[in-house]
């Protein structure tokens, strides 16, 4: 994920899964590969971004970063877009 194009991309189509119910019953493992996928690739600069929005599917999904198998603390620059 080199450009915001590209997440918004990726988190747009997750979304459309979380809002169609097409993740469950594997909830953990996508948003394990979401983190994965997105924010470990994302350029430094758009890593709050992503982590803001990952954080919002993991609360939708009834799962919290912080119940998350991959927890990530939020980057020391974080803010919501």
């Amino acid at each position: 994920m080199d450009t915001l194009a590209e997440i918004r991309v990726a988190l747009d189509a997750a979304s459309q899964r979380i809002d169609s119910g097409q993740v469950r019953p594997d909830t953990r493992r996508f948003l394990d590969e979401l983190w994965a996928h997105v924010y470990d690739t994302a350029p430094v600069d758009l890593q709050p971004y992503v982590w803001s929005r990952l954080a919002d599917f993991g609360d939708l999904l009834g799962m919290p970063v912080t119940q998350q198998a991959t927890q990530r603390l939020p980057p020391s620059s974080h803010y919501r877009l």
